[in-house]
């Protein structure tokens, strides 16, 4: 017998996280009754505000060693670095609340295999000075980035940055070889809703700010769904994904895979929404794909599978 695992929304929350959400959760479900148009603008504020954390001690290396640098996108300014002196650069997304230097795993190997690296911390997060962040902020910002350094030959990108890379390069914002998306999600309005249920906000309210935002950004979120988008997109892609996500379901990446043309689908297991990012098999598989060494094409393959592959590159 098969058991299915109960899918978790998101991070457990401790002390006072917990105490800040009980008192959103209070304040929100009153005022989407008394006082709508108030709960709309509050609700607004907080789905585009991403927390912003310090960078840790596993990261400070990369931003001593990193070059860096300043881009002036559509949304203010972001900061930058570069690793590596190779012709072709590659760029790393982070994700929501994250940091350029989040994918530090992937910098040594990717300078090593003669890719330039580039990252950023997007709009919002790091040492990015703005206030806030949607998935067009990343998508924009990218393409700051890219036309800042003279292009890039690759992106690699992590949950809300690989929603964004999508859709960056679907739109033809930004042209690249290869893109890489890892944990990425795919429906902007099924992620508010779940926000709505886990700050009390009525569906009304939600609603309202899904309307606002819609209206404010000239983009309506059916049209940003991941599947769709990525049917438009020509960019040869690998998808990596754990079937262990309890952010973003495993089932994503597979509405992924069937719709974009030229796919191949990475499934790793036990590794989660983060660690996914530090397991050298799936580092050495994106490292290989940059290379040209795993075509895409619509079909699935292993993280162990993959590894082994790649040692099998080198004369060593």
């Amino acid at each position: 017998m098969t058991h299915r695992r109960k899918q978790r929304t998101g991070p457990k929350l401790r002390g006072g996280a917990r105490l800040v959400l009980a008192a959103h959760r209070m304040g929100l479900g009153l005022t989407s009754r008394i006082a709508p148009s108030l709960a709309r603008r509050w609700a607004t504020h907080l789905f585009c505000k991403p927390p912003r954390h310090k960078h840790p001690k596993t990261e400070q290396p990369y931003l001593e060693r990193g070059a860096r640098f300043n881009v002036e996108g559509p949304y203010g300014r972001v900061a930058a670095w570069r690793w590596g002196q190779g012709d072709r650069r590659v760029l790393l997304v982070h994700g929501w609340g994250g940091r350029g230097t989040q994918l530090w795993p992937f910098i040594e190997p990717l300078c090593a295999a003669g890719f330039q690296v580039i990252a950023f911390d997007a709009p919002g997060h790091g040492h990015s000075p703005s206030r806030y962040a949607t998935m067009l902020h990343f998508a924009k910002s990218m393409v700051a980035v890219s036309e800042a350094v003279g292009g890039v030959y690759g992106i690699v990108a992590h949950s809300l940055g690989a929603a964004a890379a999508n859709l960056a390069t679907s739109a033809g914002w930004l042209s690249v070889q290869r893109v890489v998306v890892m944990a990425a999600p795919i429906d902007v309005e099924g992620m508010s809703q779940a926000f709505a249920r886990a700050l009390n906000i009525s569906e009304p309210v939600r609603a309202a700010m899904q309307a606002h935002m819609e209206a404010r950004f000239s983009h309506r979120w059916q049209d940003l769904e991941g599947g769709r988008v990525a049917a438009q997109n020509r960019t040869p892609a690998l998808i990596v994904h754990d079937r262990d996500d309890h952010d973003v379901p495993f089932a994503a990446a597979e509405r992924l895979a069937a719709h974009w043309p030229q796919a191949t689908l990475l499934a790793t297991e036990k590794q989660g929404h983060r660690r996914i990012l530090r397991d050298p098999a799936v580092v050495a598989q994106v490292v290989m794909f940059m290379m040209g060494h795993i075509q895409s094409r619509r079909s699935q393959m292993s993280a162990d599978g993959c590894a082994k592959a790649f040692a099998a590159l080198d004369p060593a």
